[in-house]
């Protein structure tokens, strides 16, 4: 009798039992969908719909020390206080339980390549639709070794009644794979879209994705040993995309409101397929939900504009006292900050939307207000990706922004890290410097070295790519995450007195832990279980 393993969830019930060969007459045949062109690319199209734009549910912020997310009813915090385990891991969404979603896209695509080959349509259409379906097969399992390293690599359409055994490839063989799909489908794309085809796979989001992979692979988390030709691979990459016809927008805050230069790869929007990121990330007291608050840890991160140091020391035990050489003052805490912190976050004192933002206790966007169940708790809200022009509420307008998976300043940023860990300190300042030196921020030159600097090189990157999803992954890879990610999440208490003045007190929102096993996800216990010893739970779970 044929062994069926039911191996997380990947087996589904979508070959026909074919006990009549008869042509359904109510909806589209697999033969029409593999003979005609335009359900081949509507197939693919819909198979875009793997990539987890941040606009959907913003959870990787409130899963780090980001954010704080006042509607979380305890599921988030479970993963910032250390509770996650492969029992209660199947309570959230897939932006942290990826696996079963995961691999069920990667069926869809592993379909296409079982038909593409026998489609009777022209080798061009062949070729452009195998590199996007490449693409996203490769971003899948990417995002799967970023959450829970060694999985299982899975290339063909298993069948109900198949007999097949599915092991666990290493980490080092996923990257292997996820670089070969990533080149071969840079062979048989443009190197960008043109404007009708924005959204759809590029050579250039090939290389993009390429540079993040082989920065995470190289990182302290998958080369514990440092092995230099792993980040002479990642400093390849990078450098793959600096003269690919890509430059700094000027306009730091403008960036993430519109398609420009800095753009290497988006998901895009129109009015009829839009956002309601305004209605989520709204100030309460403009009747916005107001859900992801950036913490006070996240806005400690922004240095003074002035000299360039951080506001605080944070000392051994994790409090926090005063950069006498900064220039801060804790009486009047937002001025004179990094412009990346004006241009991210929503604060007390903010004009926003044609009134004067309020988070001071009592204000209009505080929790004592009319609507304040939707208030910020650290005192905080984002400013980044809001449009400024559509109230929370919503308009006749409704955002229609980018959310942007891949920009030039991250391939920036990936170059100057790799170069500092190649021990090219000079070139690893110049890179990084170019990211300081946007126009809009003009922030002082870093001249640190050793590990200073690649403290430095850490701290743009966060304030750089701040709510993109990217600090989760990179505590983790960094292995910092057992110091930054036990510590308190902070915000900001703001008291108003008679006069207008106002006293500012950082507060703990709560505690957080970390333990080393959480480093890596837990596959869901469920799974394992089903697996019949095919997946193998990773350490501490």
């Amino acid at each position: 009798m044929k062994k069926i393993i039911y191996l997380i969830g990947i087996i589904f019930l979508a070959a026909s039992c074919n006990k009549l060969d008869l042509t359904p007459m109510d909806r589209l045949s697999e033969a029409d969908t593999w003979n005609d062109p335009s359900l081949i690319r509507l197939y693919v199209n819909a198979t875009y719909n793997v990539l987890q734009h941040g606009f959907q549910q913003d959870l990787l912020t409130a899963a780090c020390d980001e954010a704080f997310n006042i509607h979380d009813y305890g599921s988030l915090q479970s993963v910032q206080k250390g509770n996650l385990t492969a029992d209660n891991v199947s309570s959230l969404s897939a932006k942290i339980n990826y696996l079963n979603y995961a691999y069920s896209n990667i069926r869809t695509i592993n379909i296409f390549f079982s038909k593409i080959d026998a489609a009777p349509v022209e080798d061009a259409f062949k070729n452009e639709t195998k590199g996007e379906m490449k693409f996203l097969r490769a971003d899948i399992y990417a995002n799967l070794i970023w959450r829970y390293g060694s999985v299982p690599l899975i290339t063909k359409v298993f069948a109900l009644n198949d007999e097949y055994s599915v092991t666990m490839s290493s980490y080092d063989d996923c990257v292997s794979f996820i670089v070969k799909e990533l080149d071969d489908a840079a062979q048989l794309l443009p190197a960008d879209q043109p404007d009708d085809g924005k959204g759809e796979a590029s050579a250039n989001a090939c290389k993009a994705l390429k540079s993040r992979v082989l920065l995470y692979a190289a990182s302290s988390l998958n080369n514990p040993s440092h092995d230099n030709s792993k980040w002479q691979a990642a400093a390849d990459a990078a450098a793959a995309l600096l003269n690919a016809g890509y430059s700094l927008n000027p306009d730091y805050q403008s960036t993430f409101l519109a398609d420009n230069q800095e753009v290497i790869f988006a998901r895009y929007f129109t009015q009829s397929n839009n956002t309601n990121f305004n209605l989520l990330q709204g100030r309460s007291g403009s009747d916005g939900y107001g859900s992801a608050n950036p913490s006070q840890n996240m806005v400690n991160a922004y240095e003074m504009a002035a000299t360039g140091e951080l506001p605080y020391i944070e000392q051994p035990d994790g409090t926090l006292t005063v950069n006498p050489i900064s220039g801060y003052d804790p009486a009047n805490p937002y001025a004179g900050r990094d412009p990346r912190f004006d241009a991210s976050i929503i604060h007390d004192g903010t004009v926003w939307a044609g009134r004067t933002t309020e988070t001071f206790h009592g204000g209009a966007d505080a929790p004592e207000s009319p609507n304040g169940y939707n208030a910020s708790i650290t005192s905080y809200y984002y400013k980044k990706f809001l449009v400024e022009s559509i109230p929370p509420s919503g308009s006749t307008i409704l955002p229609t922004n980018p959310w942007i998976f891949f920009r030039y300043a991250e391939i920036l940023l990936n170059y100057a890290e790799a170069e500092f860990e190649l021990g090219h300190e000079d070139i690893a300042r110049d890179y990084i410097n170019m990211v300081r030196a946007r126009a809009s921020v003009n922030m002082p030159p870093v001249n640190d070295a050793g590990e200073k600097l690649r403290q430095r090189i850490q701290n743009e990157r966060r304030v750089e790519l701040a709510f993109e999803e990217h600090r989760f992954f990179d505590v983790r890879r960094w292995k910092i995450a057992g110091g930054t990610e036990k510590q308190p999440l902070l915000g900001m208490n703001i008291q108003k007195a008679g006069n207008g003045a106002r006293t500012y007190t950082i507060f703990k929102v709560i505690d957080r832990n970390f333990y080393d096993q959480q480093y890596l996800m837990p596959f869901p216990v469920a799974e394992v279980n089903k697996s019949l010893g095919s997946l193998i739970q990773n350490k501490g779970y």
